[in-house]
């Protein structure tokens, strides 16, 4: 991606175009592998900044393969970033370093080509800007590199990457890495529900925003609804969702607010306020089974013109639960009868229930 003189660089640049130095994401017409490269590069990311740039220095060489205003090379940042007055004013933005130092970028230097005659304090700047450079030396047969300062002896690697993450002080919503990954569910439904969290699945909004289906087509599924298709109605709002969501409830013989929100929703459902700790991965895997109910029975609806009834897909939440748990969890001893007609028995709530009582009593904090 930046050493210009390549093949992959040359290919790239001739499908994608670049600019300002750089090869373009390619917009909606980019492949999305392409386009995820180029978010890291450019250091975006959820909840952690632009950790990629920030831990990524050019070492120059000959300066041939660095450029001048935009890549790090000097100082903490990109020039453009220290000196954006005298970046916009630039006549040529993208040279390299070789290309100014050998034009002479010291005062009066015929490296400093501006559109318009300088005010008094963009010439402070310039003069800020060449005592920055004044000790800087090209090394003619070194080629530029870049440097990974988490690790600068071996180079990026995803475990200093990853110690990055989970060690320093850079803010990662654990909560979506703890809670979403379970061994007792399958990777396909834990994949969805994690693009889900992150409104990455292909509902209607994402596609007319994406520019592949227009805005006409992109209302929701369930008859006589008028209402967009987002991540949030698909699974919270909609009348299918509410009904099965109910239904749900009914069946746990548990009474829970809607919120407005995914992420909060699997948050308040997952973690049952009041509740015992050990029903949480139950109630977790009945919210993924309910999620994955809802997304086959929308593409049901889209691609194949059928239709569940919600009694229907309650029974689909009841046996996808009692599948993965019954398949993965050692200790789940009970049958599907057992799940169907009493859950909260099967999870040990009872139990649980029945034994912190007794402790209550025998502590004399509890009196019948």
């Amino acid at each position: 991606m930046n050493e210009r003189e390549g093949l992959w660089y040359s290919v790239l640049k001739a499908r994608y175009g670049d600019s300002g130095g750089r090869i373009k994401d390619g917009d909606r017409r980019g492949s999305h592998w392409w386009r995820e490269i180029c978010r890291i590069r450019d250091g975006v990311g959820e909840g952690v900044g632009s950790w990629f740039e920030e831990n990524l220095r050019r070492v120059v060489g000959n300066g041939c393969n660095t450029l001048f205003w935009f890549d790090c090379w000097v100082g903490e940042m990109p020039l453009k970033l220290k000196f954006p007055r005298l970046f916009d004013l630039a006549v040529s933005k993208e040279c390299s370093v070789e290309e100014m130092w050998r034009l002479g970028w010291m005062e009066a230097g015929r490296a400093w080509v501006w559109r318009r005659r300088l005010l008094a304090w963009e010439e402070d700047s310039v003069r800020e800007c060449i005592l920055l450079l004044h000790n800087i030396v090209l090394q003619e047969n070194v080629t530029d590199t870049w440097r990974w300062l988490l690790d600068p002896n071996n180079g990026y690697t995803v475990r200093e990457s990853y110690k990055f993450f989970t060690h320093s002080g850079a803010m990662v919503d654990r909560s979506l890495v703890d809670d979403v990954w379970h061994r007792q569910i399958p990777s396909k439904v834990t994949l969805l529900v994690w693009r889900l969290l992150r409104n990455r699945l292909s509902t209607k909004d994402n596609l007319v925003r994406r520019g592949i289906i227009t805005s006409n087509n992109s209302l929701c599924v369930a008859a006589r609804c008028d209402n967009t298709e987002t991540a949030e109605h698909l699974f919270l709002h909609c009348d299918i969702s509410t009904d099965l969501w109910n239904n749900v409830f009914n069946w746990l013989v548990i009474s829970l607010v809607m919120p407005s929100f995914l992420r909060q929703h699997f948050m308040q459902f997952s973690k049952m306020a009041g509740w015992f700790r050990s029903s949480h991965l139950f109630f977790t895997t009945v919210w993924f089974a309910t999620v994955w109910v809802l997304c086959k029975e929308r593409n049901y609806r889209i691609f194949q013109n059928t239709a569940s009834t919600s009694v229907d897909l309650i029974e689909k939440v009841k046996l996808y639960s009692f599948v993965w748990l019954k398949s993965k969890e050692a200790s789940f001893c009970y049958s599907f009868t057992d799940w169907w007609k009493h859950p909260t028995l099967c999870m040990g709530v009872i139990f649980c229930f029945l034994c912190f009582w007794c402790r209550c009593l025998l502590s004399g904090t509890l009196t019948l």
